[in-house]
């Protein structure tokens, strides 16, 4: 197996955890109500602000050119592409909100990785946001309807774009841990770490809004 296909493989369980959490359940059959999706949103925006940077100092780091390009790109559609869709339906409610402790402990994981281990490291630690949004996306297209309330949001996810640049940052992966096999147990162990901190982050809109 690759890097990528065994980190995946050994995720499975919380990755199902979140499969099957009710605020996924609940966006999938359209039954979310709209103020624990808007709560979510305005985290979610925060920490793509963050995710841009942290995509940005990885592309710094790059052992190659070629590298650069692509993790730039990647940081542009976080704080472009998919910024646009929170502020198209969020408005002022994002400049107002404040991030939740979740999204101050998953960003501030990423920051770390990406500042203080190595490239692949950190780029392992960034991975889990691509790997486990393109898989939410299908998932839920498949249950998608023409007057589905989150339409905009899972087209977005399940666009044919999204899944290939979810496949290029696993294949950059698995490429910078073939050339620094030292750094497999912490990019693993990163990986891991991430997709608790996806489950978290779900879990976190969730239970604000039933509290």
């Amino acid at each position: 197996m690759t890097f990528a296909e065994q980190a995946w493989a050994d995720a499975g369980d919380d990755i199902t955890r979140i499969l099957e959490h009710p605020f996924v359940r609940g966006l999938a059959d359209g039954t979310l109500p709209w103020a624990t999706f808007e709560r979510y949103l305005c985290d979610d925006a925060h920490y793509l602000d963050r995710y841009a940077r942290v995509l940005s100092l990885l592309a710094a780091k790059a052992p190659v050119i070629a590298d650069v390009g692509v993790l730039a790109e990647f940081a542009a559609g976080a704080a472009v592409a998919e910024r646009a869709l929170h502020e198209g339906r969020l408005g002022d409610a994002i400049a107002s909100s404040t991030p939740s402790p979740t999204c101050d402990a998953y960003t501030g994981f990423l920051w770390s990785r990406a500042t203080s281990a190595s490239a692949a490291v950190g780029l392992a630690a960034v991975l889990p946001c691509f790997t486990v949004y393109a898989e939410v996306g299908r998932r839920l297209q498949e249950r998608q309807r023409d007057d589905h309330p989150y339409r905009d949001w899972i087209e977005t996810y399940a666009d044919p774009s999204f899944a290939d640049a979810s496949r290029r940052c696993e294949a950059l992966a698995d490429r910078w841990a073939a050339g620094d096999p030292s750094s497999v147990p912490a990019m693993r162990e990163a990986y891991a770490r991430a997709v608790r901190y996806e489950w978290r982050f779900w879990d976190t809109a969730w239970r604000d809004a039933v509290l």
